[in-house]
C-alpha cells in the first residue's frame, strides 16, 4: 500500500485524480478492495490529470468501468485517451470495448 505521500505525489496535485487515488484505496469499499492492486499496477505510470481524466470523463467516476479499462485496454491505449483530456479519449476507449463485444 502507498503512503499519503506518494498518493499526494501521484496525483501531481491534481485534485480530481487525490479523490480518484483516495476513492480506489478507501478500505470501506468492498469493491476497490478487490480491483485495487491490479488497478494500480497497471496505473503506475499514469499521474496527475490523466488519472482524473480516466477515472472521471472516460470511466464516469466508475471504479468498476476503470478496473474494465486498465485490465483489457493496453497501457499505450488508456495513455493516448487520457492524454487527449477533450472527451475524444472516451470515445476510443468505448469504440475498442465494443469492438471485443462484437467479436
Amino acid at each position: 500500500m502507498k503512503s499519503i505521500n506518494e498518493i499526494v505525489e501521484w496525483s501531481q496535485g491534481n485534485p480530481g485524480a487525490l479523490t480518484f487515488l483516495m476513492e480506489l484505496m478507501n478500505p470501506i469499499n468492498d469493491l476497490a478492495s478487490q480491483i485495487i492492486f491490479p488497478v494500480l499496477d497497471k496505473l503506475e505510470k499514469t499521474r496527475g490529470t490523466n488519472l482524473y481524466v480516466l477515472w472521471s470523463d472516460i470511466c464516469e467516476r466508475d471504479i468498476v468501468k476503470v478496473a474494465e479499462v486498465v485490465t483489457v485496454c493496453s497501457n499505450e491505449m488508456v495513455e493516448d485517451a487520457c492524454d487527449r483530456q477533450d472527451y475524444s479519449g472516451r470515445k476510443i476507449i468505448d469504440d475498442y470495448l465494443k469492438s471485443l463485444i462484437k467479436d
